[in-house]
């Protein structure tokens, strides 16, 4: 009973049953096969703000040869190449956003596979290697970071731009809604101490570590952008570089 009245248990009961039929847990790969169809339509205000980290860092650093690991749709590829990358590599779990991403650009060198797993590029292949909102699906992040270390020259830069801590913690992660379904899928809160333990011992040093807040970021963004305020950071953004043979893992 509520304020008197009668509490209708089968219209709540309803209501719940609806939103649990509603919400779809999915593997990473089906997930962005489903999302590939709308994936850059929505108003994403983490695609939003990562696309402005993106566009800074392409004019700060001025790679000619890049690596995306986890490159989806291509998005971020095509605005290195629009700031004269000339060589665009990509990798990506799931076939429907690599077909975005060769309908976007038949020039990218694309491979369908797990940033974890080695690529088939030579050592000291790329300027920049990128995570833009892909580190986020995987648990053990010192795979993928030593594996772009080892395809960065020594004067590269491995870049990471990911949900802020602060947000990943308190549970937001990739999801989206097709139609009426709440579609989730895997996503792993990392700390802090995650990103600069694992950049350790994957061999790599953090030359600079930025905040992304929604003060920050240009142009007409999406409402959700400030859900939690200006000041509340979105993203961060980790600039690491080369710094020494990477830590192989301890066997206990």
């Amino acid at each position: 009973m509520a304020d008197g009245k009668p509490l209708n248990r089968t219209a709540a009961g309803a209501a719940s049953t609806r939103h649990k039929k509603g919400t779809v847990h999915l593997p990473v790969a089906e997930a962005y096969d489903r999302w590939a169809r709308s994936y850059e339509s929505g108003d994403n205000p983490m695609v939003f703000g990562a696309s402005q980290a993106v566009g800074l860092l392409s004019r700060t650093i001025g790679a000619k040869v890049v690596v995306e690991f986890g490159c989806g749709a291509g998005r971020n590829l095509a605005q290195l190449k629009q700031d004269g990358a000339e060589r665009l590599v990509g990798c990506d779990l799931s076939p429907g956003m690599l077909a975005k991403a060769r309908a976007r650009d038949p020039d990218f060198l694309l491979f369908q596979q797990d940033m974890s797993q080695p690529l088939p590029l030579a050592d000291g292949f790329a300027d920049l290697a990128l995570f833009c909102l892909s580190l986020e699906h995987v648990g053990d992040l010192v795979a993928p970071l030593r594996e772009a270390r080892r395809l960065v020259r020594d004067a590269g830069t491995v870049a990471v731009i990911e949900i802020h801590p602060f947000l990943s913690l308190g549970g937001v992660g990739a999801h989206f809604h097709d139609g009426d379904v709440l579609v989730r899928m895997p996503t792993f809160p990392h700390r802090f101490c995650d990103y600069i333990g694992a950049a350790t011992r994957a061999g790599l040093a953090i030359a600079a570590c930025r905040e992304w807040r929604p003060r920050d970021l240009d142009g007409a963004a999406p409402a959700q952008v400030f859900k939690r305020g200006p000041d509340v950071p979105l993203l961060v953004e980790f600039t690491l570089t080369r710094a020494g043979p990477a830590i192989m893992e301890e066997r206990l």
